[in-house]
């Protein structure tokens, strides 16, 4: 978290800052925030995140997420966060990181996190039968694939061709969108994932149009900004 004598919140305004300044310039790209619950907080520090989500969500703050070790548990603590996060008329999305490795694959775990609510889930790669059928009656769901993440961190076994993209993208109770996880880390810009995609599963043009275009369903946006997206895509 903050150093340099930053608080979080003075973290977090410096951000929302720096994406106020570039959106001054930009009239088509919008950057929204997710802060993070790490698996590694204590109660109390959990609340401050969604506190500061609540505070700061009329000024760029969208939802919040669950992330950190995989391996640590005791996470059954922070539903009463993301119960709260739920309760916030909209305003605040929820995502998780889910099943990103075999310690955080449990059914019991995993049920508990869609005991949450979430709106999106990310990774999404240790599920068993009972809990893909979960995820599916859910309806809607987003799930959040990172190809170049899972198999350059070797969290599958495989190539590009065995991720589990190749069994969710044709699933139509859920909503599959790409994602990069870190550009930085992995090299791999989010136009490079689906070109991953096109090469590895076959998808056409049209297939990927209208992959990018489902993803606009499960942003953390308002109406009014997903239509926007709508009429920019369609474009």
């Amino acid at each position: 978290m903050p150093h340099a004598g930053l608080t979080k919140a003075g973290y977090v305004q410096t951000i929302l800052d720096a994406i106020a300044l570039f959106e001054r310039t930009s009239t088509e790209m919008h950057t929204r925030l997710i802060l993070s619950v790490d698996r590694r907080n204590s109660l109390a520090e959990a609340h401050e995140v969604l506190a500061l989500a609540k505070q700061l969500s009329t000024a760029g703050v969208v939802g919040i997420d669950l992330c950190g070790d995989p391996a640590r548990g005791g996470i059954d603590v922070f539903a009463p966060v993301f119960e709260s996060a739920k309760k916030e008329d909209g305003r605040l999305g929820v995502t998780l990181h889910f099943a990103e490795a075999e310690a955080s694959g449990t059914d019991e775990e995993l049920m508990m996190l869609l005991g949450w609510k979430p709106d999106r889930i990310g990774h999404v790669i240790h599920v068993s039968n009972r809990v893909r059928e979960a995820i599916i009656s859910r309806g809607g769901m987003g799930l959040e694939l990172c190809l170049s993440c899972n198999v350059h961190a070797g969290m599958i076994c495989g190539g590009f061709e065995s991720h589990h993209f190749g069994e969710w993208w044709k699933v139509n109770a859920c909503v599959v969108t790409l994602s990069t996880d870190d550009v930085g880390v992995f090299g791999s810009p989010l136009s490079n994932e689906y070109a991953l995609v096109a090469e590895h599963f076959g998808l056409g043009r049209d297939d990927i149009c209208a992959l990018a275009r489902k993803g606009i369903e499960v942003i953390f946006g308002s109406e009014e900004e997903k239509e926007r997206l709508r009429r920019l895509m369609w474009s």
